[in-house]
């Protein structure tokens, strides 16, 4: 079990290195240089901005830094074998408070000092004085506190740090997150989610989506007409800017002021108003905590209390332009674990309308070890169906493939969000789907005889009404 998972997960750690195209020498490496020395200006990320009031990159996903890093897992799989519609990984961009950053020297902060060379009880004197903006600080070299932890592989730092909060989105000046810069998987593991997480999988689906037939796409046709409106104010009553402050004040520091990790999210949206830009949500939407869950569970449930607020979040999710660069067309991966007469509801050529958010992945081997890692830690086996004891399934998993058609119906958020190794296309709410076939496969990386089911589903074309 222990091998399977390892090799699983050095696939899914190579994959992002494996995307890069335009290595950089390791001498030209801020973590190389001087804490105060800029690299060569010819090297630096073409599209990145430098100042001394603020610094700021545009990423476009230039390559790992150092061809010293090496996988600490040999794979007892194969684990190249797997073809999938992937398109470049997207820019993304990252801008620091200015006021983080000195106006009056090209001077690297004690604390980022602190951790690049493991000194771990500065680290832990200067922490509880720190807000998490400082903490996340690009420092006039193009690096932060964490991307030099992870860089030199300060294990009990980069576990400070993470522990905190800090933003782990944030890219370097060749365009790397700090996860992309690990030294090694050890430092790697730190940044996964917690094994039992059910962001990309689901127990029933009831959240997730509506079984519909015939009505689906009048019935999203409806609901996007009724987002498009409010993207126009047409009504004349609330700008993007409006949006953008009643998202925060109403629903986020009032609605939900008591949930857990609303401090860690709370400057994401600080950032949004400052901004007036989509890309923190997409932030605070993949951080771990209960954000997420509360969002999808209010909005597929139609909860009265500021629905227009989330409403908003759909409608700059969906339509600001600023998100333009992130849509994904093409396939993504999501885990499904229902009980047989749950799948006898899905029928082909049966249509259905997503109500929600939907986290999935780009490639389905992290799918799988979503499914490795969940059935490990709850119950130490990597079966794919759960049996009762006089052998009948139970509950069984379900591999959904999405065939995304239409811009915009998705976007992928990997490289502004906070786990960048899930590869996350997030699917928006009120799109609808055609189940083209349901059928067995055996999953790419457990090698046992057990098959699993696989439903595909083909986004319908928005134009067609009444269509099967």
């Amino acid at each position: 079990m222990g091998n399977i998972i390892d090799a699983l997960m050095g696939y899914v750690f190579n994959r992002r290195q494996n995307a890069n195209t335009a290595p950089h020498s390791p001498t030209d490496h801020p973590e190389e240089l001087p804490p105060n020395q800029l690299p060569p200006p010819n090297h630096i990320n073409p599209t990145a901005k430098l100042s001394i009031s603020s610094i700021s990159t545009i990423s476009t996903l230039k390559s790992r830094a150092v061809t010293r890093r090496s996988a600490d897992v040999t794979s007892e799989l194969d684990l190249t074998t797997i073809s999938i519609e992937r398109r470049i990984i997207p820019p993304v961009e990252t801008d620091i408070l200015p006021s983080l950053v000195t106006t009056t020297e090209h001077r690297c902060s004690d604390f980022y000092i602190a951790c690049r060379t493991n000194d771990i009880d500065k680290v832990k004197e200067l922490l509880p004085r720190l807000t998490l903006s400082d903490i996340d600080r690009l420092e006039p070299n193009g690096s932060t506190a964490l991307h030099s932890a992870s860089y030199h592989g300060h294990e009990e730092i980069v576990e400070l740090l993470l522990k905190v909060g800090v933003d782990r989105a944030i890219h370097n000046i060749f365009g790397c997150l700090p996860f992309d810069e690990a030294k090694n998987d050890k430092i790697k593991r730190l940044f996964l989610r917690i094994p039992n997480t059910d962001r990309f999988l689901s127990n029933t689906g009831s959240i997730e989506w509506d079984l519909i037939t015939d009505d689906a796409l009048e019935t999203a046709a409806e609901i996007r007409h009724d987002i498009q409106s409010i993207y126009n104010n047409t009504s004349g009553l609330t700008s993007i800017d409006k949006m953008f402050e009643k998202i925060y004040k109403n629903y986020i520091t009032d609605g939900l002021i008591n949930f857990d990790g609303n401090e860690k999210i709370i400057r994401f949206f600080r950032k949004a108003i400052k901004e007036k830009d989509p890309k923190w949500i997409i932030k605070a939407y993949t951080a771990e905590t209960e954000f997420y869950k509360i969002l999808n569970k209010e909005i597929a449930g139609g909860a009265s209390r500021f629905q227009n607020e989330r409403r908003y979040i759909i409608t700059l999710l969906i339509h600001h332009p600023k998100l333009d660069e992130l849509t994904y067309v093409g396939h993504s991966y999501r885990v499904l674990q229902i009980t047989q007469d749950d799948l006898n509801k899905y029928e082909r050529n049966s249509c259905l309308m997503t109500k929600s958010f939907l986290s999935s992945c780009i490639d389905q081997k992290i799918a799988e070890l979503f499914i490795l890692r969940k059935e490990h830690a709850e119950r130490g086996t990597i079966m794919p169906v759960r049996t009762r004891v006089d052998g009948t399934i139970m509950k069984f998993w379900v591999m959904c493939i999405y065939h995304i058609k239409h811009p915009r119906t998705a976007l992928h958020i990997e490289n502004s969000s906070q786990y960048a190794n899930e590869g996350e296309i997030l699917i928006m709410p009120y799109s609808v789907f055609k189940i083209k076939r349901i059928n067995h496969m055996k999953p790419l990386s457990v090698p046992i005889d057990q098959k699993m089911t696989q439903i595909e589903f083909e986004e319908c074309d928005p134009f067609l009404v009444n269509t099967r």
